[in-house]
């Protein structure tokens, strides 16, 4: 059946919700045409208002659209009354430029943000008329590969993807279109996949079991991650796909730098996207100004892991500020940082809000906070705190986080007192309180601490409910946490379950919290007789099963830090202080000043 004819006269598009996510055609689209082009589909294993928010997407479809003998399609997970229709009429799933069927692509690009995607990913291929195991594929089906953080760790989905990247996408393109250009076998392509920096085949290397039952793969030398050296000289997309109905970030967005090095001892990202890289002043307010012109959006996000990190801001912010407020267009910060600095940047900027400011404290108490390398003092978030209400914002937003390594009671009581003193002495009226549960992570300082049961945390819990007394309070939900954890330090033996939870249970949009449904997963779990507290107790083990990636980071500074915190040592940010010796910048040859010092 042709895809487009019934999309648009079937009656299909009156029959679901938001059929805008299905029919392409936005603003500054551009089809090539197919002939004699390598085909690639870009999945972003979510809903469409999803994918199209994340920078990084919109990166890759810019950054193979500039090649000229490939054609890059992008693909998205269809709602599930819309996959109900498709399989009524049986429609495969189609790309969303052209309607072709994904089984027709040379290749598939999977976008791993998270791990809740994973069955999502199982429902995309099944829909796709793909084979799910890579095993069972053949010479006609599309390659399949996967890439993004959480490819950090390959094992949990290694038996249904061909190959993994870790690494910015940018540095690979090149490589793969040149393989894929070739006049060879699917094999053989995998095959050279395979002997290309940065990509990890899972079906060339054997599995062995640990003695702390761990399956693991046997290597001789570990899959390095690539990075780009230089943002300047790296392509960014200014004529940025505009989607007709509302996505999550619905705003113009220029990437400002990569990287973080502040060393929040829990956080994954900061880890994996090391070191900083920053484009220059001169070449964000180029982006910014072009990009706003060719997308007519009415506010711009200037993006990185922390904005206000970025070294040159007040500079950026001063160039752009008469355009900005000309053409009334306001301006967003993304950061994990506020500071005194912060809200004086705020209070600067054209068309700022000042109805909420967004503060990550983390940890209630000191001790918790230099456990985890947040450093901050009680009395700095206090004074911040105050310094934002005599600068005009009225609302609050703390973020948390319990069931952090060496927490105890009294800290959890912490969250309840720091809260209360900011209501209390600062007198903030609207203050919300998000508490979100700590999950041990690959490739970080804590990657090898247990992750505390939903009983446990049920009892921290009751502690901080008497938040609600003078505050709202919004907790997440520990059992979405602990699926969470399962599958972010999960070995091979977690595929089969994966699988048999999104085809037997229907499992789907497990990251959404009003779709999870715990009960799916733990029968599943009892089925195969899978034995959670291996992967959610305190690891004792160096053999694990994401090691076969190598983020750069050298192992020695990883023990060290995890030394430190349970010392509550902290230590401070890379760019300004001293080079913590973490490997990155040595390895890749990036230019780090300190670090070409400590080296010489």
């Amino acid at each position: 059946m042709n895809i487009g004819k019934w999309l648009f006269a079937s009656g299909v598009l009156h029959r679901v919700r938001k059929p805008a996510r299905y029919i392409g055609g936005e603003y500054n689209l551009r089809i090539k045409k197919v002939e004699n082009k390598i085909r690639i589909g870009l999945m972003f294993p979510d809903l469409y208002e999803v994918g199209m928010s994340h920078t990084g997407f919109q990166i890759l479809i810019h950054s193979f659209y500039q090649k000229e003998n490939v054609f890059a399609e992008r693909i998205f997970l269809p709602w599930k009354d819309m996959i109900e229709e498709m399989k009524n009429a049986n429609i495969p799933l189609y790309t969303l430029e052209t309607y072709t069927p994904i089984k027709e692509m040379d290749l598939i690009g999977i976008t791993l943000q998270y791990e809740l995607s994973y069955t999502n990913i199982i429902h995309a291929l099944k829909l796709g008329n793909i084979p799910i195991y890579s095993k069972d594929r053949s010479e006609n089906d599309p390659i399949i590969i996967a890439g993004g953080p959480s490819a950090s760790n390959p094992e949990p989905i290694a038996d249904f993807i061909d190959a993994f990247y870790n690494g910015d996408g940018e540095a690979v393109i090149d490589d793969l279109i040149e393989i894929l250009s070739s006049d060879i076998t699917r094999e053989e392509k995998i095959k050279r996949i395979y002997e290309t920096e940065g990509f990890y085949v899972p079906k060339y290397y054997k599995l062995k079991e640990t003695e702390s039952g761990f399956v693991v793969p046997d290597y001789e030398k570990r899959i390095k991650i690539r990075k780009i050296r230089d943002l300047n000289n790296t392509s960014f997309p200014t004529e940025q796909i505009v989607p007709k109905i509302r996505t999550i970030h619905n705003r113009a967005i220029v990437e400002i730098m990569r990287g973080c090095n502040r060393g929040c001892r829990f956080c994954h990202a900061g880890f994996y996207y090391r070191p900083v890289r920053e484009r220059t002043a001169e070449k964000i307010i180029n982006l910014s100004l072009e990009t706003l012109e060719k997308t007519g959006y009415n506010e711009l996000s200037l993006l990185s892991l922390s904005t206000l990190d970025y070294s040159d801001l007040e500079m950026v912010l001063n160039k752009l500020e008469p355009h900005l407020k000309e053409k009334r267009i306001s301006i967003s910060l993304p950061s994990s940082r506020v500071d005194k600095f912060g809200i004086e940047i705020g209070s600067k900027i054209s068309g700022a809000r000042k109805t909420g400011l967004t503060f990550a404290p983390e940890a209630g108490s000191q001790r918790l906070r230099d456990v985890i390398n947040k450093n901050i003092s009680e009395e700095e978030i206090l004074n911040v705190v105050e310094y934002a209400k005599k600068s005009g914002w009225r609302r609050i937003k703390l973020y948390f986080m319990i069931g952090l390594p060496t927490e105890t009671e009294e800290d959890v009581k912490a969250i309840v007192e720091l809260t209360k003193k900011i209501k209390k002495e600062i007198k903030i009226k609207d203050i919300t309180v998000n508490v979100s549960i700590f999950i041990p992570k690959p490739h970080t300082p804590f990657e090898k601490e247990r992750f505390y049961q939903p009983k446990e945390i049920k009892e921290k819990i009751k502690i901080l409910n008497e938040i609600r007394k003078f505050a709202k309070l919004k907790i997440h939900d520990p059992y979405i946490s602990l699926i969470e954890a399962l599958l972010s330090r999960g070995d091979r033996k977690i595929s089969e379950l994966i699988y048999k939870v999104a085809l037997e249970e229907n499992a789907i949009f497990d990251e959404w919290d009003e779709e999870f449904d715990f009960r799916k997963w733990a029968r599943k779990i009892n089925e195969l007789g899978i034995d959670t507290k291996k992967y959610l107790e305190k690891i004792e083990t160096d053999e694990l099963p994401w090691k076969i990636i190598d983020i750069l980071l050298k192992d020695d500074f990883i023990n060290n830090e995890m030394k430190k915190a349970t010392e509550g040592k902290t230590t401070d940010d890379c760019r300004w202080d001293i080079c913590t010796l973490c490997g990155v910048c040595i390895k890749t040859g990036l230019n780090n000043i300190l670090a070409k010092r400590v080296e010489k």
